[in-house]
């Protein structure tokens, strides 16, 4: 951890943090943190995978987090952290209009004194004149 990585002001899971000066960065992840809470996996998943992933990983992806109740449950709240903020989540590369690299603690299970610091990178899809399209990068 680094002392100039950039944070946003505390909150919850249930409000928009995340530590980035783009509002659409910030509203994609907190519309991924609510489709988490929804236990939405289909609208997740179309809303998190790059788009430029191949139709077979996608099923297959889609296919492991129904599955694999612990793994859906990790990768949602550690979007949850990262819509959250500080302390939890800090922002630590990207311009923050095409790429955006978060670093995060990563969710402990209750006893576990272990902290792991986790990174994931969103990046803007959107072509030129067309809206944000943020989403995790492949």
């Amino acid at each position: 951890m680094t002392t100039t990585d950039r944070v946003a002001p505390g909150g919850d899971a249930g409000t928009a943090n995340a530590p980035t000066k783009d509002a659409r960065l910030r509203a994609r992840i907190a519309e991924l943190a609510a489709l988490g809470r929804a236990n939405d996996v289909d609208g997740f998943v179309a809303k998190f995978v790059p788009k430029d992933c191949e139709v077979e990983d996608v099923v297959e992806f889609t296919r492991s987090l129904r599955e694999d109740g612990e793994r859906w449950e990790l990768l949602r709240s550690e979007i949850d952290a990262i819509n959250a903020g500080a302390p939890r989540a800090r922002l630590i590369a990207g311009d923050e209009m095409k790429r955006a690299e978060f670093r995060f603690e990563m969710p402990r299970r209750d006893g576990e004194d272990l902290v792991i610091n986790r990174e994931v990178a969103f990046v803007n899809y959107a072509e030129d004149g067309e809206p944000s399209d943020w989403r995790a990068e492949g």
